[in-house]
């Protein structure tokens, strides 16, 4: 099995979703579990907001915000990990020729439609990043009134969340629309190279089967006889 084929420019952008897109998981999961939010502070801190909660109408929207934000952190982390482990199989394990081993390649071709690896690590990564957007804007809106007094207090978990739902939502988009433009559309190679497989498979059994068929010849050297019967 050859691993991160680079030969042509297809490859070559689904490396690069790939790089991205892990990259991006990284700084999500990394973001999601540690505390240096604000104030060495995480999403799962308990917050004093003694300004903000003097009705208990600001109590239960607080509250919601809260679990909003931890609720979306949990499904972002658990898809940057699915995401993640989707980016390295395709960067190490996908080839040009993965394709042709699926055994419903040619129904597909014949439907019109392939199977694209790349539109599959965008729907991921979209994913992914959403939902970590959720979260960070969550707690983003929940504590508008510290960040913006002194943004110095911001710690290094909330920039790298920034830069990962960034990677996941802007990056991953930009070099997906990019490939499109760029990359010429792969099914009517993948037709042909479906086709010759096809017809050097069925070369191949037909060779298989005249090797195999031999015409029996009768062992018996005597000419049969011919017996009348006496009268």
């Amino acid at each position: 099995m050859k691993v991160l084929e680079l030969g042509d420019s297809i490859s070559r952008f689904r490396f690069v979703q790939c790089c991205v897109g892990l990259a991006g998981c990284l700084c999500v999961s990394y973001a999601v579990w540690t505390p240096c939010w604000l104030k060495n502070k995480g999403l799962w801190t308990e917050w004093n907001n003694t300004n903000s909660d003097q009705t208990n109408h600001k109590d239960s929207n607080v509250f919601s915000a809260l679990e909003a934000e931890r609720v979306f952190g949990v499904l972002s982390f658990l898809m940057a990990v699915s995401t993640g482990a989707l980016s390295l199989v395709f960067a190490l394990c996908w080839t040009s020729k993965t394709v042709l081993s699926y055994s419903n390649t040619r129904s597909l071709l014949i439907a019109g439609q392939a199977l694209y690896p790349t539109t599959l690590l965008l729907l991921a990564m979209a994913s992914t990043g959403f939902f970590f957007l959720l979260s960070w804007s969550f707690f983003t809106y929940q504590h508008r009134e510290e960040i913006g007094k002194d943004f110095s207090k911001l710690g290094s978990s909330y920039w790298l969340g920034a830069l990962g739902w960034v990677l996941l939502l802007v990056v991953e988009t930009i070099v997906f629309v990019a490939e499109q433009l760029v990359v010429p559309d792969i099914l009517p190679d993948l037709e042909k190279a479906v086709e010759a497989s096809r017809v050097a498979q069925f070369k191949s059994a037909n060779r298989s089967f005249s090797d195999s068929y031999h015409p029996g010849y009768s062992k018996c050297s005597i000419a049969p006889k011919r017996y009348m019967s006496s009268p």
